[in-house]
């Protein structure tokens, strides 16, 4: 009986250093920034219209999470929504 040994799995690569997350994460962040410039609206102001719908955040927490991109997409809503901008359906 010839047993050969099976090569190991490859690993996953880390969700960050993937190509095409990043290049996601990079048009989300875009978006919240032009949505952000389009209406004048600084961190400080956003993090007021985020506490506004019930999202308590420290004005540097939002600048972080803007400026690293990596944020979920029910962030990314909750920032439109701050904003002003319908990116979902309304609940029904």
């Amino acid at each position: 009986m010839n047993i050969q040994s099976k090569p190991a799995p490859p690993k996953p690569m880390a969700r960050k250093k993937s190509p095409v997350n990043a290049a996601y994460e990079d048009k989300a962040k875009d978006m919240v920034r032009d949505a952000m410039k389009a209406q004048g609206v600084t961190v400080d102001q956003l993090t007021e219209r985020l506490a506004a719908i019930g999202i308590e955040m420290s004005s540097g927490g939002v600048a972080n999470k803007i400026s690293r991109g990596g944020f979920s997409s029910a962030f990314l809503l909750q920032c439109m929504a701050a904003l002003d901008i319908e990116l979902a359906p309304k609940d029904k």
